[in-house]
């Protein structure tokens, strides 16, 4: 109860904290408050420019449907290009994620938004409420439709004084299992959530996987990670694994 467990393609397991209807019922105030704020201005906007050409009263019927659209596209682009989160998501940290694991791609965000009407009655997110309550992973009806589950996304700890670039860190003592090729380990970028679990599990799992699994899987798993970190110079695919771990550790992050 309370927690979302996915296997991805390679049997990797991506563990993730389900959002409650609290944290929800605050992402969805705030982000309530900010479309009420946008769709206000634009009717204030709308009736100043009736009073300097009162023609404009002919577009009134348009006018409702461009709020409506405006209200409608906030949650639908934000959704697809900000990695499943709205503002009110963001700040409270919570993401809207498919059911493999990723962020919701444009068809689910599109769907689960355009039955957010039916989870909103009676009024207030009625329907959408008690479906949420009842639901073994807290989704509503938006979330049955479009496939999706809304998590949590901590922050992770940042040291800010850190943000500039450099070279490498020092060096890091390897943890059991791993080899000390590597002197040094580069500074790491933030790092998705969805990759920081598979490095975790990977390293978790390298000594249970035979050699032909592991050269396998590592090798899918450092495609994903190359163009994220271009500054790790690691031509082996275990090696450039072990060395995120390394940073990950050394940096300190939770896996968000």
């Amino acid at each position: 109860m309370g927690r979302l467990e996915i296997e991805t393609p390679d049997h990797v397991v991506l563990r993730f904290q389900l959002a409650g209807a609290g944290n929800r019922g605050f992402a969805a105030m705030a982000d309530f408050l900010i479309v009420a704020v946008v769709t206000f201005a634009i009717e204030f906007s709308f009736q100043k420019l009736t009073e300097i050409d009162p023609s404009l009263d002919d577009w009134a019927g348009w006018l409702v449907f461009f709020q409506l659209l405006i209200a409608w596209l906030y949650y639908v682009l934000l959704e697809w290009l900000w990695n499943g989160q709205t503002i009110g998501k963001r700040f409270f940290g919570l993401r809207v994620i498919s059911e493999d694991g990723e962020p919701a791609r444009f068809v689910a965000v599109i769907v689960r938004n355009l039955v957010r009407v039916i989870d909103f009655l009676p009024a207030l997110y009625g329907l959408g409420l008690v479906t949420l309550i009842v639901s073994s992973r807290s989704q509503r009806l938006g979330d049955y439709a479009g496939g999706t589950f809304v998590v949590r996304a901590p922050r992770p700890r940042r040291n800010w004084s850190a943000l500039r670039t450099l070279s490498a860190l020092p060096r890091i003592t390897p943890a059991a299992g791993e080899t000390a090729t590597a002197a040094t380990v580069p500074t790491l970028r933030v790092l998705p959530g969805e990759a920081q679990r598979l490095v975790r599990e990977f390293v978790l799992r390298e000594q249970k996987l035979t050699p032909a699994a592991r050269t396998a899987l590592a090798k899918q798993l450092a495609e994903r990670l190359r163009p994220l970190l271009p500054e790790f110079q690691v031509t082996d695919n275990v090696e450039l694994i072990r060395t995120v771990a390394r940073s990950l550790r050394a940096k300190g992050d939770e896996i968000r």
